[in-house]
């Protein structure tokens, strides 16, 4: 049975609230040519949080690539040369481009980290900075799920001063108007709905047996920082730690409201030479952390963002999250779930659903 749809859609739009109707709880903003055009729920309060899981990355990526468009931070320079403490073990000649473009090899600090520690921005980048990466920076690329967000918010720091949160709710989603935090503030708590995971369709999935095989080798240490989170990331999302901390990888807490409104901004933001880079693939083919034995996958990376939506997009999916910008056609699209799919991120058909139905109304 579907949930009954709230909100407003702009005349034109009301297809778009009809593929929306659905079984479950969801958020869905679009907004085209700087101005609203979708705002609906289902299921949830109005004024509901969400974990966006990677779709955070779009975020930090966000803000490196304005420190780029304001001259402050060059790409092809040597991490070192911001970080030197990074110089260490193989890393030395680690370009600031294969952070963004998961390049640097570098997916987790060695185990020891706890849960707690992950608060302790100082301890996981000095973590970071000793260990030794999985392959030689810039010969090859994996999703650097968790260490991209110390990875990339540790240059914007040394770059500017301000913590990845700070720098990020000053100069991007308060400009922005968005409803999005890198590290949530406790008075805003209340308002999280946490995440769980959906039943996955006709109860399929491979048998305990078989998950190796479509586990990567890399994964799982990727994943949890080596042992600092637990397996269960949805369920590790639902714990004020996660959300509280600076997780610039996976732990942004937003609405489909503040994601639409941050991608409508960074088209006004960006300038037409920043918006081609960050559009340009610079990382594709099977990625080494994500690939296994019985599921090749193959991604495309940019400057931190990929191709997120139709051709031309920029932006960042997430665990239940669907985010991006098209230039072209002056679109922002937020959709959130804290009912997390089965399957990888931005594969959801029901959202794709409404995204056709958003174009074809253009």
């Amino acid at each position: 049975m579907s949930s009954p749809v709230e909100g407003t859609v702009a005349p034109g739009f009301e297809r778009v609230a009809e593929v929306f109707a659905g079984d479950g709880p969801a958020q869905c903003c679009v907004y085209v040519g700087g101005e609203p055009v979708v705002d609906l729920w289902r299921s949830l309060p109005e004024d509901a949080l969400l974990a966006v899981f990677s779709a955070t990355k779009g975020a930090t990526a966000a803000c490196a690539n304005l420190l780029v468009q304001r001259g402050l931070l060059d790409l092809d320079a040597p991490v070192t040369d911001y970080w030197p403490e990074y110089g260490q073990r193989g890393k030395e000649s680690t370009l600031v481009r294969w952070l963004l473009s998961h390049r640097a090899g570098l997916l987790a600090p060695e185990p020891g980290l706890t849960f707690d520690d992950v608060a302790d921005w100082d301890r996981v980048v000095g973590a970071l900075a000793a260990a030794a990466p999985v392959w030689a920076p810039g010969t090859d690329y994996g999703y650097h799920a968790q260490s991209f967000g110390w990875l990339v918010g540790e240059v914007v720091r040394r770059v500017d001063g301000r913590g990845l949160g700070r720098f990020f709710a000053e100069e991007v989603a308060g400009p922005a108007g968005a409803e999005f935090w890198i590290g949530l503030p406790e008075p805003l708590d209340h308002r999280v709905v946490p995440p769980a995971h959906a039943p996955i369709p006709g109860g399929g999935g491979p048998a305990p047996d078989d998950l190796a095989a479509y586990v990567g080798p890399h994964l799982v240490s990727a994943m949890t920082m080596n042992g600092a989170f637990p397996d269960d990331l949805v369920a590790a999302a639902g714990d004020r730690r996660y959300r509280a901390a600076e997780l610039g990888g996976s732990g942004g807490v937003a609405s489909a409201r503040g994601l639409a409104r941050l991608y409508a901004w960074l088209l006004d933001a960006f300038t037409p030479e920043t918006v081609a880079d960050v559009r340009r693939v610079e990382t594709s083919g099977p990625d080494r952390v994500l690939t296994s034995a019985a599921m090749p996958i193959e991604q495309r990376f940019g400057r931190g963002f990929m191709p997120a939506g139709p051709p031309g997009t920029f932006g960042h999916p997430g665990l239940g999250t669907t985010a991006f910008a098209d230039p072209s056609r002056g679109v922002a699209f937020g959709h959130v779930t804290p009912r997390v799919p089965f399957g990888p991120p931005g594969s959801d058909p029901d959202v794709a659903r409404v995204v056709d139905a958003v174009y074809a109304r253009l």
